[in-house]
């Protein structure tokens, strides 16, 4: 089997459960690490940006280290030109995803909303905010082999 990618599976339920009657689906992209500067445009809307968080996945053993606790970090970058309501408003349905999904992802038991920073720069007219999530696997078998 192979090891889930903790981002890739989180960007896709928000792709797939955002409901845009609530706030305007945002732009929904992963960073990759490519070389170069990734570039959004706001002026087409709205953008959430996934990348690893930190650490990215932890392990823990429990009792003999046969069975382990794995939790794996996530943060979203979100951007709006519209405003700080805004901003909040995508956080909230962010939020929202994370509590009706939290036990139903197929690679990952629990799907976490951690936290949210507003991100103040010296932009004008740019909100933007980070969103700490994480997925949790736990009393997995360590393996062996």
């Amino acid at each position: 089997m192979p090891e889930p990618v903790a981002v890739t599976d989180i960007l896709s339920e928000l792709d797939t459960y955002w409901n845009a009657s609530n706030v305007t689906k945002p732009e929904i992209v992963e960073m990759n690490g490519a070389a170069g500067v990734t570039r959004i445009d706001l002026n087409r809307g709205d953008y959430v940006v996934g990348q690893p968080g930190s650490p990215t996945m932890e392990e823990l053993p429990i009792g003999n280290w046969k069975y382990v606790n794995r939790t794996y970090g996530v943060s979203l970058m979100v951007y709006t030109r519209t405003s700080r309501q805004r901003l909040y408003d995508l956080m909230r349905e962010v939020r929202k995803i994370c509590h009706v999904r939290r036990h139903s992802m197929t690679n990952f038991q629990r799907l976490q909303f951690l936290n949210f920073n507003e991100e103040v720069t010296e932009q004008v007219n740019v909100w933007s905010g980070i969103v700490s999530l994480q997925v949790v696997n736990e009393n997995v078998l360590a393996e062996t082999t």
